[in-house]
């Protein structure tokens, strides 16, 4: 199976499957609901790339992981842990998402 370029339909369905759903997205963005995670469809349709909520609890923040990972790779798609975001309202009724990127490992 080829992966499309932005995925969006093989995401959605494997966010279904976590009992979540996609409420928003917009170009590369995909924002679920409750809000714990969004996730960033990458350059090549297979990465996508994960962000937790930094008021999302650490501990819970694993299994999301653990069960995410599995659910992508089993529709060939590769789920990075990329770091965190926050949202910021702004005065025009629009959000600022501020993404906190992961250190690369020996950085």
């Amino acid at each position: 199976m080829t992966v499309p370029y932005r995925p969006l339909g093989l995401i959605s369905a494997m966010i279904e499957e976590m009992g979540l759903e996609v409420t928003y997205a917009y170009e590369d963005l995909i924002f679920i609901s409750h809000n714990a995670f969004l996730l960033r469809m990458g350059e090549k349709g297979e990465e996508v790339y994960l962000y937790f909520n930094q008021e999302c609890e650490f501990d819970k923040r694993g299994e999301i992981l653990k069960t995410i990972t599995e659910l992508g790779a089993s529709r060939k798609l590769e789920i990075i842990d990329s770091g965190t975001y926050e949202m910021e309202p702004r005065d025009d009724e629009q959000l600022d998402i501020r993404f906190v990127e992961n250190r690369k490992q020996g950085a």
